[in-house]
């Protein structure tokens, strides 16, 4: 069990700083970041400090708005990739420096008291308060809140109070747009070799006019353009204002006498959303807009929008307070990080940093969407719209990876084309195609959305079924089975696999998937059915095939030991030898062994095969898996984040609850503690997520049951268990459409159908239909 003490004060629904420590600057820039999905700005301070870049990084990004390279290679071959993609940091409006009679406020000089800083996971909102006393004498009250709006998707919000304590001098602040901004790719992305180096995004209009401070620029290499602004509401006694324009920076500085309230709109845009040509209109209406609404009603709008997700969202523990501090945490950053326009996805560290360049992976649907799912289905529909806009680009990837038909998904990627520059890591994890066509498979089955299934879904099952038909082949060597050579799975230590039980398992479940809900539309909808065969020109043999392969896809495994391999050479690499490796360089193996060396271990980076069976757990039985579990446990050395939840999961699924609560233990905080000392460079959504995974899939024991004919889910299945140092914890899920919430306690745990008309439900094997407001009760076993 992880025993790291926690950093922060231990606080229900916030999360707090009590001391600015330079030493823990960058690091809180991520604790303290807000995004609404469309906008993501880091935990940087008002006052606007030139930090190092060991120090911090100033940090705002739109979601879906990169630069790119050219990516130099040593060598060369066919199908890598050609140019990178960045998330590209952009200009700061955040920055208000405050200076009294001429002396400028600074943390770093003078005294502070009573210093707090806020994050407010009830409400979205994070606010500071401060005494300062200046190195002359000085002394104020400061008081700043931020947040980034949930209903207005290109508005950030900020205001600043300055309470004068002992002193009736000029009070200046001065209100800064500053584009002289870069990343800083070389800390949080170290082992790459690429830009963007320097600063890459080029001013076509820099103003400070009219009480509005406006920029728009354009990238170098991407060919986006964006544009940004800002306006400001001030109540003092008295006020007055200047203007100022630089080459990179623009400003309006404000004199006031007495306390001073700054209330600031920022405003966000680029070329993924409106033509450039209407950006200065756009951006001058809705900071208006913005205005006009002012401070305090969009503050509340705020607080409501969070009030409803908690309602749905919330997981509340008894008797853990450092747990349910951690959880909130996690789903709230889960939550705000996720791209709700269809055109955008989500990051592998959110919008809160620069960290894997802003690309998406297969983190989002297999840890996160799963939660959304249940929680957030609307949201989880507009990150599986994103992978839909993107197939033709997918399509477009298969061709170039020799495959004649189908669409396979890039491994990293930001526009929906292939960006990862590593073959072994990046483009062999063909399973990314399997995740993606599971993530549509489960929110059909367990939102119900037919429509969907006819709209998108479909498609995106038979065009990824395509490659997993093109891929492999029937092989003598293994009594005909089908067999998928040189990929690469989760587990990234080892690379060029033949026959990886994650790949293919998934892919044999995509290949059903895709047959279920073409016989689905068949019988269902004709109309729909003969659509899409036109739409992709699908041959009724494909199914036929695919059929096949899936009834005869081969599952590596060791029948003396009644245990599934990672692949077919597993046994024979050789056998890890952790003593061999210094401590210090124990999570860094790439940083600090060739990789030749790496793949030729007989060891795991995370889960792998037990993440496979847990994903479809139906078709393995507690000692099966108990079997497995105790197998994969003596060599996985859990060195990433995605790992211990997984493993949490499947101690819950076999009754081995203390093991399962030191693993949830150990993802539960792992942002929060640092426990990777890497969360400078952005959370670790995966993980977050994977925490509410541990709690509802593991603890709770929560499955779908469906025909495997099927695309729909028939009703859900629920086993709880109570972890020993609880007493007790409650959920909200959506299963149809319908929310349901279920309790567990010491004394029993019960299920109430909270709305919607029946539900079928099975707790601990029994059967029932329940109703709308019938609460099912049973002891825990």
């Amino acid at each position: 069990m992880n025993s790291k003490q926690p950093i922060y004060p231990v606080e229900p629904w916030s999360v707090t700083e009590t001391a600015f420590n330079m030493a823990d600057n960058y690091r809180n820039e991520t604790i303290f970041s807000l995004s609404n999905g469309y906008i993501g700005t880091r935990g940087t301070f008002e006052e606007g400090y030139e930090f190092n870049t060991d120090q911090g990084l100033e940090g705002n990004f739109i979601n879906g708005f990169y630069e790119s390279e050219p990516i130099r290679y040593g060598e060369w071959n066919f199908g890598f990739p050609e140019h990178s993609q960045t998330l590209l940091n952009l200009p700061n409006l955040k920055t208000t420096k405050v200076y009294l009679d001429g002396e400028w406020f600074d943390m770093r000089t003078g005294s502070i008291e009573d210093y707090r800083r806020t994050l407010n996971l009830r409400e979205g909102i994070v606010t500071r308060s401060l005494t300062w006393t200046s190195p002359y004498g000085k002394h104020i009250r400061i008081e700043t809140t931020r947040f980034v709006s949930f209903v207005m998707k290109n508005i950030m919000v900020q205001r600043i109070r300055i309470i004068p304590l002992d002193f009736k001098g000029e009070i200046g602040l001065l209100s800064m747009l500053d584009a002289n901004v870069e990343n800083h790719t070389r800390v949080t992305n170290p082992l790459i070799d690429y830009g963007p180096f320097g600063r890459t995004l080029n001013a076509d209009k820099i103003t400070a006019i009219n009480d509005m401070l406006f920029y728009a620029g354009r990238t170098t290499n991407s060919g986006l353009k964006m544009a940004c602004g800002c306006v400001h509401l001030l109540t003092s006694e008295r006020t007055d204002k200047c203007y100022e324009t630089e080459k990179f920076r623009c400003s309006v500085r404000y004199t006031a006498a007495g306390e001073v309230t700054m209330d600031k709109f920022i405003a966000y845009t680029s070329s993924l959303d409106i033509p450039d040509a209407e950006f200065n209109g756009y951006i001058r209406w809705i900071l208006h807009e913005a205005k006009q609404q002012g401070f305090d009603v969009l503050a509340q709008k705020q607080r409501d929008y969070m009030t409803s997700f908690w309602e749905n969202a919330d997981v509340e523990i008894d008797g853990d307070d450092v747990i349910q501090q951690g959880i909130r945490f996690n789903l709230f950053h889960v939550m705000q990080s996720a791209g709700r326009d269809g055109r955008t996805g989500m990051g592998a560290k959110g919008l809160s940093g620069e960290g894997y360049e802003g690309h998406y992976f297969w983190d989002t649907e297999i840890y996160v969407l799963p939660v959304l799912i249940h929680t957030f289905p609307n949201l989880a529909k507009s990150l599986l719209d994103y992978r839909y806009s993107t197939l033709d680009a997918a399509r477009a990837r298969a061709r170039v990876l020799g495959h004649a038909q189908g669409a396979l998904y890039p491994w990293r990627t930001i526009n929906g084309e292939e960006c990862s520059t590593c073959v072994p890591l990046g483009t062999a994890q063909y399973h990314i195609n399997a995740d993606v066509a599971y993530a549509f498979t489960q929110y059909v089955k367990i939102t119900g959305d037919t429509d969907y299934l006819k709209a998108k879904a479909a498609e995106v099952l038979c065009e990824t079924a395509r490659v997993w038909a093109d891929v492999g082949s029937f092989s003598e060597a293994r009594g005909g089975k089908y067999c998928i050579c040189c990929v690469t799975g989760p587990d990234e230590y080892s690379a060029f696999v033949d026959n990886n039980f994650y790949t293919n398992l998934m892919a044999r479940e995509s290949l059903k998937s895709a047959v279920s809900a073409l016989k689905w539309l068949e019988e269902n909808d004709l109309n729909a059915f003969d659509a899409l065969r036109r739409k992709i020109n699908l041959q009724l043999s494909e199914p036929v095939l695919w059929q096949s392969i899936a009834g005869n896809m081969y599952l590596p495994r060791d029948e003396k030991k009644g245990v599934y391999l990672p692949d077919d050479g597993f046994f024979l690499r050789k056998p890890w030898d952790d003593r061999q490796i210094p401590p210090e360089k124990r999570h860094l193996l790439y940083e600090n062994y060739h990789p030749l060396f790496i793949w030729r271990q007989r060891m795991a980076k995370q889960a792998d095969t037990i993440l496979a069976m847990f994903l479809h757990s139906g078709y393995f039985d507690c000692e099966e898996m108990s079997r497995n579990y105790d197998f994969y446990q003596e060599f996985t050395l859990h060195h990433s984040s995605l790992s211990t939840c997984v493993f949490g999961i499947a101690a819950s699924a076999i009754g081995r609850t203390d093991e399962a609560y030191r693993y949830f233990n150990d993802s539960a905080r792992m942002d929060m503690d640092d426990h990777h000392n890497n969360v400078y460079a952005g959370i670790h959504a995966a993980n977050m997520a994977g925490t509410w995974q541990a709690i509802v899939f593991g603890f709770a024991g929560l499955r779908i049951n469906s025909d495997p004919k099927s695309p729909l889910a028939d009703g859900l299945e629920l086993s709880p268990k109570l972890p020993g140092r609880w007493n007790g914890y409650r959920f909200r899920i959506f299963f149809k459409g319908m929310p349901l919430e279920v309790s567990v306690q010491k004394s029993g745990c019960s299920v109430r159908l909270l709305d919607g008309e029946s539900l079928n439900v099975i707790l601990y094997g029994e059967k029932r239909r329940l109703e709308k407001e019938e609460i099912l009760c049973a002891n825990i076993k």
